[in-house]
């Protein structure tokens, strides 16, 4: 199982060390210890300093998370992160190790998708500061031996001492200072701050170099502030490390296209100009059609082949006047001013879409994207950048619901099926409190003996006003509105409550639930899994969490997936076979069970494809060790073929709906009661 493991993490890790590699220049530049983490607190970026300061390397550190990082400069500093990240200011502290005499200070520097945490080894400075208090001499002599610039300034603002091994790269000396007023290196303002009795931390420019100053009153034998003591560092370079950053979280990594949040500053920019200008201009956001299925059957890195091809076919239709952007994923918005008229966006949308028609270039065949684009127009469908967006929005999802590749300008129809979909929303997020939603519990038979030995719990929302709302309307909404990861937690708490009563009946009984793609990115997941089993009492072995096969092979699940392994519950691959060119990937998967989809259970007494697929999937899936469930057995015959293939277990309506907890209560009491035995009594 080790051996699996490995080759489960080891493609994240390989390519978080390529990106920590290409990165290698810039990083190594910076003389603080600097590593990066990533949305996930998962380590993507490490210098040699920072090694040097953790006391471990690189390639033990990147693609961990940061809470396995048992150090005080780093799984110490995750709740400051997240303060950071929130807030979106930056956080900066000095770490004492009193029994090493030695200070860090750390700086945590929050952007768009990742967050910056640098590391200074600030002993030298510290052990300066406490020596400002000493005779000028020993402080002089401490001063010299510092890469930084020690200074006092007299009650006049003038410079009274300079001294420091930082005055070179600045171009500097003592003598021209001395005397000097301090705004030749710090600001009026920051002495005089600090002669009313107050601590400074500011940084300044000088030249071409950037300063942190850090200044602090000097107090007489009378309580009087008599100077202002500083040390000034050079942070150039970190200043450098930090704008770089900056400019390429405007950028998406993969395409090098603006991200969302430069689309949304120049969407903004783009109302206030045209409000001024009285002028029009059309949003089109463009949505492709098959890259999930590229993703699902080709894998991720075909996927991003055909991303980057076509953001390159994008820049190609569009003038060197409008702005392109990919908003995440395979969702892209083009930004065209200078309309006159609808005509005018059918020619760019036609444009766009026979670009996008050509087939792609793979490294061993050609595949087709086609795109779907829906389109919006200011001021006629909105008067401000929000309410643009949301309507090009609900055109795209018209677009796609009409079968893709082609264009949809918005209607106000369209608000009237948006606003429904908010109200749904909406009530979607009291409808746990309210009492609204329930769960069906669908039997899990044994096809060998016939019997019971599990069941799924299956969410549905019955709405007082809406009736009972299928889940296929309601859960794709929550998953949107990120409600979903709520919703799974009440469904699992509410599912092993029942299924432990069950228990009494059927000791072993088992129990599914599914988790959904978000669920995986939420690091409290384990803990919650775990608390949730221990209040019900239930055995961690008889649940199994079921996962989309989308997920499954989603690279940055699989840390989350191996941590449910190892708390002992079972995991299984739902709807299994719709990315059938996946199979070799079970390999690297910490799965237990595979679930082959109902499609191709429900056409084997008539597609012979669907039967050899079945067995294709089945005898691969034996060849891992994985117990193989058959969903939507509708009848004895596929009941009676699954079987002799070697399917452990089987669901669907063939032995039973999904139904209420008492009705399956009350199968499993009859499958439990005692048998009679007739005995015949003799003479």
């Amino acid at each position: 199982m080790a051996i699996v493991l490995a080759g489960a993490v080891s493609p994240l890790v390989d390519r978080l060390r390529m990106r920590t590699r290409r990165h290698g220049t810039l990083l190594e530049a910076v003389q603080d210890g600097v590593y990066i983490v990533d949305p996930e607190l998962r380590i993507t970026h490490v210098n040699e300093e920072a090694e040097r300061l953790l006391e471990r390397t690189a390639d033990t550190l990147v693609g961990e998370p940061l809470g396995a990082v048992s150090d005080p400069l780093a799984s110490e500093l995750i709740s400051e992160i997240r303060v950071a990240r929130r807030s979106g200011v930056a956080i900066e502290r000095v770490h004492a190790f009193p029994d090493q005499a030695r200070w860090i200070q750390v700086r945590i520097m929050p952007s768009a998708d990742e967050t910056v945490v640098s590391l200074q080894d600030v002993t030298a400075q510290t052990v300066a500061q406490a020596q400002l208090d000493k005779e000028a001499d020993s402080r002089q002599v401490v001063a010299n031996n510092v890469d930084a610039v020690l200074w006092t300034v007299g009650a006049d603002g003038r410079f009274t001492t300079v001294a420091g091994g930082a005055l070179d790269a600045l171009a500097l000396s003592a003598g021209q200072l001395v005397g000097k007023p301090c705004s030749t290196l710090v600001g009026e303002t920051v002495v005089r701050d600090v002669f009313a009795g107050r601590q400074v931390r500011v940084e300044s420019s000088y030249g071409d170099r950037w300063l942190r100053h850090h200044v602090e009153p000097q107090i007489d034998a009378n309580g009087t502030v008599v100077r202002a003591a500083g040390v000034s560092i050079d942070i150039t370079e970190l200043k450098s490390a930090q704008r770089q950053l900056f400019e390429a979280s405007h950028a998406d990594r993969l395409t090098g296209l603006p991200n969302r949040f430069s689309l949304e500053q120049r969407l903004a920019d783009a109302v206030t100009a045209a409000h001024a200008e009285r002028r029009r201009f059309a949003l089109l956001f463009l949505d492709l059609d098959r890259l999930k299925a590229i993703n699902d059957t080709l894998g991720r890195r075909a996927g991003d082949h055909v991303l980057r091809e076509v953001a390159k076919r994008l820049q190609t239709c569009v003038r060197g006047i409008d702005f392109i952007a990919n908003a995440g994923g395979d969702e892209f918005v083009i930004l065209t001013s200078g309309i006159t008229g609808l005509s005018d966006i059918q020619v760019v949308a036609d444009r766009l879409i026979e670009t996008l028609s050509a087939p792609i270039h793979l490294a061993d065949r050609d595949v087709h994207v086609g795109a779907s684009i829906g389109a919006a127009v200011y001021p006629d469908h909105g008067a401000d950048a929000e309410s643009i967006a949301a309507r090009a929005d609900a055109a795209l999802h018209r677009a796609k619901l009409a079968g893709g590749g082609r264009l949809v300008m918005y209607e106000p129809a369209m608000l009237a099926e948006a606003t429904e979909r908010f109200a749904l929303e909406s009530d979607l997020r009291h409808a746990i409190d309210r009492g609204q939603i329930e769960l069906l519990f669908q039997p899990l038979v044994s096809l060998a003996s016939q019997r019971i030995v599990g069941c799924e719990a299956l969410v549905r929302w019955r709405h007082p006003e809406r009736g009972m709302i299928p889940p296929a309307t309601f859960i794709p909404i929550a998953e949107d509105s990120f409600q979903v990861v709520e919703l799974d937690r009440w469904v699992l708490g509410e599912a092993c409550r029942v299924a432990a009563a069950f228990r009494s009946i059927a000791p072993d009984f088992r129990l599914s639930v599914n988790l959904s793609t978000r669920d995986l990115r939420d690091q409290n997941l384990c803990a919650r899994v775990a608390a949730t089993l221990s209040e019900h009492g239930f055995p961690a072995r008889l649940l199994t969490m079921e996962v989309t096969e989308t997920a499954a092979l989603d690279d940055t699940s699989l840390p989350m997936l191996k941590r449910l392994r190892d708390l002992g519950v079972q995991l299984a691959m739902d709807d299994f076979g719709i990315g059938y060119s996946s199979l070799a990937h079970l390999k690297n998967l910490p799965i237990s069970m595979v679930k082959i989809d109902r499609t191709f259970v429900r056409d084997i007494g008539a597609q012979e494809s669907d039967r050899a697929i079945i067995v294709s999937m089945v005898n691969v899936a034996k060849a891992f060790g994985l117990r193989v469930v058959a969903e939507g057995i509708e009848t004895d015959a596929q009941a009676e073929f699954v079987n002799a293939l070697g399917c452990d277990e089987g669901q669907g309506f063939r032995f039973g709906a999904p139904q209420s907890p008492a009705a399956i209560e009350s199968l499993l009491r009859a499958e439990h009661r005692p048998r009679l035995r007739v005995v015949r009594r003799t003479a």
